[in-house]
């Protein structure tokens, strides 16, 4: 693992630990600095650490869902933008603006907030020769990038990997994804929480 990786996954753990609220066995709380209030410096570490893992598959987008995944995805292929100058991001969309066009559509349910989510994607945004990464800040059932990769697959543009923030063990989305056969990358990923007492068990 590159020296970037590793100074930044060691930040973001000493950062969950300090802030982070373990709500039961496989939910953890971050807004304080991930996904509802935002620490600029963080993210774009992270951003830097998820391009360094990814830089050499000629990434041309960075597909998210809004809204957690946005400054990820962002601040990702800013930091991818040293290899490639056309490195572009693309947000699904959460419901079907009527602006959009040429879209493609599909409904999955949130693991977080118990409710059905409609992802659209508008194909006029990607050509053949796209290279995609899809990022988000959780890996949990792998729901959100398994659908996003469907959208892909169904425009016939080629997703080349997957990057997220924080991944839990055994939740399986890992082994969703693994079956496409392209890399996964989970900058810190969590082997257990315990509710009771807050403790985090992290996978070195």
């Amino acid at each position: 693992m590159g020296k970037i990786i590793d100074d930044v996954r060691e930040k973001l753990i000493q950062k969950i630990k300090s802030e982070g609220e373990v709500l039961g066995e496989e939910f953890l709380k971050v807004d304080s600095f991930l996904n509802h209030k935002v620490a600029p410096a963080m993210l774009n570490a992270i951003g830097k650490a998820i391009a360094e893992k990814f830089e050499d598959l000629g990434v041309t987008k960075v597909l998210t869902a809004e809204a957690a995944g946005n400054i990820i995805a962002y601040t990702t292929a800013e930091n991818l933008l040293d290899q490639d100058e056309n490195v572009e991001v693309v947000y699904a969309k959460k419901g079907v603006p009527t602006t959009m066009t040429g879209e493609e559509i599909r409904t999955i349910q949130s693991p977080t907030k118990k409710n059905k989510t409609t992802l659209a994607v508008s194909g006029n945004y990607f050509s053949s020769n796209d290279r995609v990464l899809i990022v988000d800040d959780f890996l949990f059932t792998g729901r959100t990038a398994g659908t996003l990769s469907e959208i892909m697959e169904a425009l016939s543009v080629e997703v080349v990997g997957y990057g997220f923030v924080i991944r839990k063990k055994g939740s399986g989305g890992y082994k969703k994804l693994s079956q496409t056969g392209k890399p996964i990358f989970s900058l810190v990923e969590i082997e257990s929480m315990d509710p009771q007492t807050g403790e985090i068990t992290f996978i070195q």
